[in-house]
């Protein structure tokens, strides 16, 4: 779920937080259970929190792909992205998160966030969430187009109402290097640590500000449902007189994760596969109710049934695939199973000229302002 605020109501609501989680710190404090002590590190000496201080944990020159953090009371100039369920992204298997776009000095821009690292591929790079700023709706823009920006990424800190920025980097974007950011932006461990206050009740704010000209701030908020608790949409599907359709075979529309969806199979294949393969899709039906911009990405599962002994099923699955309200599009296998197994009787997948499509569908994520 996508909610729109002004900057001014978005600022006011963080604010809100703020007061609320360091009222309920400060009741904890004065109650028994509650007064804080450091704890012992490994080697027996008492670790404080640098946070306790109000200060962003600052170090030496940073390598190139490490951001260097500094504190600020101001919100960012023009985007904020406010993160629900962040701890869902990595039972859901989701490694990326792409912002909608937002305007600033007239060019399109979005931040792509990944919760598990980027490009981590040495034992030192581990552990950290890695940020990046990228360029978007590049297509529009001469042949030899190039955008110098002054940009730095924020996370909002719930307990002292601040944020903590990386040091403005100048960066020149072209169509070759299209996107800048931290592999290292925040550590893992530092993120998730409740005492310093940049996760609350399982939700982070991300923030940019990108010094090209100054535009209205556009915010954001991203929610992704937990699977564990949403059981998949399961359902049979019987095509009759195979051998006689010619085309296309389309199902009924049904509901599945709050959004409607047809199966399209082409039971002599699809463009390349024509009289090689049967071909299966699954197609996301176009809704007046839901907003134009909302993309969904689903967990969908194909399978041609074994109808002789219920055991050797042919299926597929994908679950990286994102789908637009906008336009109804559809994702699949041209090549699902070649027509020479499929015919084969000893498979059993023909039975009386039926073949059975069976369905498994569940939404890991959707986003929608």
């Amino acid at each position: 779920m996508i909610t729109l605020y002004t900057d001014d109501s978005f600022c006011s609501m963080l604010k809100k937080i703020h007061i609320l989680f360091a009222q309920k710190k400060k009741s904890k404090a004065s109650s028994p259970e509650g007064k804080g002590q450091a704890q012992a590190s490994p080697e027996g000496n008492a670790q404080a929190s640098p946070v306790e201080k109000g200060q962003a944990p600052l170090g030496p020159l940073l390598a190139p792909d490490e951001a260097q953090l500094e504190t600020r009371e101001a919100s960012p100039a023009h985007f904020l992205i406010k993160i629900d369920s962040f701890s869902l992204f990595e039972k859901s298997g989701i490694s990326k998160i792409e912002t909608m776009a937002f305007t600033a000095g007239k060019y399109k821009w979005r931040l792509v966030i990944y919760p598990n690292g980027h490009g981590t591929e040495r034992d030192d790079d581990q552990g950290y969430v890695s940020v990046y700023l990228a360029m978007t709706n590049t297509n529009e823009l001469p042949s030899n187009w190039e955008v110098n920006a002054t940009f730095s990424i924020c996370l909002f800190n719930h307990v002292s109402g601040n944020y903590v920025y990386s040091l403005g980097r100048a960066q020149r974007f072209h169509a070759l290097k299209q996107e800048w950011g931290f592999k290292k932006f925040i550590s893992k461990k530092d993120l998730t640590d409740p005492l310093n206050g940049y996760i609350v009740d399982d939700t982070c704010v991300f923030g940019a500000e990108v010094f090209v000209h100054k535009s209205k701030a556009v915010t954001e908020c991203l929610s992704v449902k937990s699977v564990d608790k949403e059981l998949p949409y399961k359902h049979e599907f019987k095509i009759s007189n195979l051998s006689t359709l010619k085309e296309k075979w389309t199902s009924e529309e049904f509901a599945a994760g709050g959004h409607k969806w047809m199966i399209e199979a082409y039971p002599n294949g699809y463009e390349e596969e024509t009289g090689r393969s049967l071909s299966i899709y699954l197609r996301h039906v176009v809704s007046n109710n839901r907003p134009k911009s909302e993309i969904v990405r689903p967990c969908f599962t194909a399978r041609v049934k074994d109808q002789s002994n219920d055991l050797k099923h042919h299926q597929y699955t994908f679950s990286e695939r994102w789908f637009s309200a906008s336009k109804s599009a559809a994702w699949g296998w041209a090549p699902f199973i070649k027509l020479s197994s499929l015919n084969d009787p000893k498979k059993g997948f023909i039975v009386k000229d039926c073949c059975v499509i069976e369905i498994e569908l569940s939404v890991l994520a959707a986003i929608s302002p």
